[in-house]
């Protein structure tokens, strides 16, 4: 994602100041990075639903580690999945010193805020945008660092595509925060931040929840009576997903899995050389139809992590999180059990007995179905953006 990418700008409105002719916001800066899909899947749901509710919103988004230049985004996004494959454990203890230490917490928002803030300074003088969102917790530090050294007065909004808030991702001078759940101020240890939170709808693409299981199944021609089991890791095809399929194809009964393996090229070969029919084992890439693999599935197993358990929710449907990510993997995972969303399996046995007891148990498969249901009720992202819409207004009487 770099500059100018994803612009869209309304015939008319360039070069003039949006907010001296309109209710609402013109030009919108959404700031994401490259870190897995999550953040940027976020950016792009937000972008279709301003489309909606702000009709003619110029939206650009921009990945926030390209203000310290492309090599240095790319070599972040190289070591970061690095890190979370090859050394887990340093993530691990980076994430609970995060979550447990005001001191460190306060440390590391300081040095990101400035360390980004200052390029973003001259980034956003450029594009004079009337709003800014954020769905990277690099950029919020950025824009807290703003408010706080230089006077920036442009409403600022976090959006945090994650069921789980640490403290990077809390910051008072922000405008609003809108979060998954509703004790996120308990985890995000920042004055203020309960004053500024709001309940948001999962930001993911619209077709998610809007697809019957019957309809998704003739779409991807599978059986109507397989218990069915999406198996994703994300877009890195994290979380041990060779070790989950090959624990899942011998599970008694009418099983069927389908395993998406997202950009990793490697685990979609080793998983077709398993060589199961397609009755047992459907082996995905990168997909854009996930919102029909969801619908079609019984439950969705993944890491814990990322935009994935949100799609799932919106669907919805009862996820698995097997062996968890480190760090904001086992804290979203911890939210979902505590509320009925998922189960949770360290090893491969327990995911098989998870697998088994959702398969066999009708009464733990419609409770966790109905928390689903009611969690994702009454939430819509596009009303969301319009809560946000008091922030341009309230600038705009301001100057009067």
């Amino acid at each position: 994602m770099s500059t100018g990418e994803d612009l869209i700008v309304p015939e008319g409105t360039a070069g003039r100041s949006p907010i001296a002719s309109h209710p609402y916001p013109t030009r919108v800066l959404i700031l994401s990075a490259e870190m897995g899909e999550g953040h940027n899947a976020a950016a792009a749901a937000l972008t279709t639903a301003i489309a909606e509710v702000w009709p003619g919103c110029a939206v650009e988004r921009f990945d926030t580690l390209e203000l310290r230049g492309l090599p240095f985004a790319r070599a972040a996004s190289w070591g970061y999945g690095f890190q979370m494959r090859s050394v887990p454990l340093t993530y691990e203890v980076f994430y609970d010193w995060l979550c447990h230490y005001d001191r460190f917490a306060d440390a590391s928002k300081a040095v990101i805020g400035s360390f980004f803030g200052r390029r973003l300074e001259r980034f956003v003088d450029q594009r004079n945008p009337d709003l800014v969102i954020s769905t990277y917790p690099f950029a919020s530090a950025a824009l807290d660092w703003l408010r706080r050294h230089r006077g920036f007065d442009v409403p600022t909004v976090t959006y945090i595509p994650a069921l789980h808030v640490h403290p990077l991702w809390a910051y008072a001078g922000i405008d609003q925060t809108y979060v998954m759940y509703d004790t996120a101020h308990r985890h995000a240890r920042t004055a203020g931040f309960e004053e500024r939170m709001h309940i948001g709808a999962p930001p993911v693409q619209p077709p998610f929840g809007t697809v019957g299981k019957d309809e998704a199944r003739r779409g991807l021609d599978l059986d109507d009576d397989r218990f069915v089991v999406l198996v994703t890791g994300g877009a890195w095809g994290l979380g041990g997903i060779d070790r989950a399929v090959e624990a899942l194809v011998d599970v008694p009964g009418r099983v069927q899995l389908l395993a998406v393996c997202g950009k990793n090229s490697s685990l979609a070969a080793e998983l077709r050389s398993l060589g199961r029919p397609r009755s047992s084992l459907v082996v995905f890439d990168y997909v854009d139809n996930m919102h029909e693999l969801m619908a079609a599935a019984d439950v969705i197993v993944t890491n814990g992590a990322g935009v994935t358990v949100l799609e799932a929710l919106r669907t919805p449907r009862p996820t698995i999180a097997f062996n968890p990510l480190a760090g904001h993997g086992k804290a979203s995972t911890a939210e979902m059990v505590e509320r009925d969303l998922a189960l949770r399996a360290d090893d491969v046995p327990a995911l098989a007995d998870a697998v088994r007891r959702l398969a066999e148990d009708p009464d733990l498969y419609a409770r966790m179905e109905q928390a689903g249901r009611k969690w994702v009720e009454g939430r819509d992202l596009r009303e969301s953006v319009r809560q946000m819409t008091v922030l341009v207004q309230d600038r705009a009487a301001r100057a009067g």
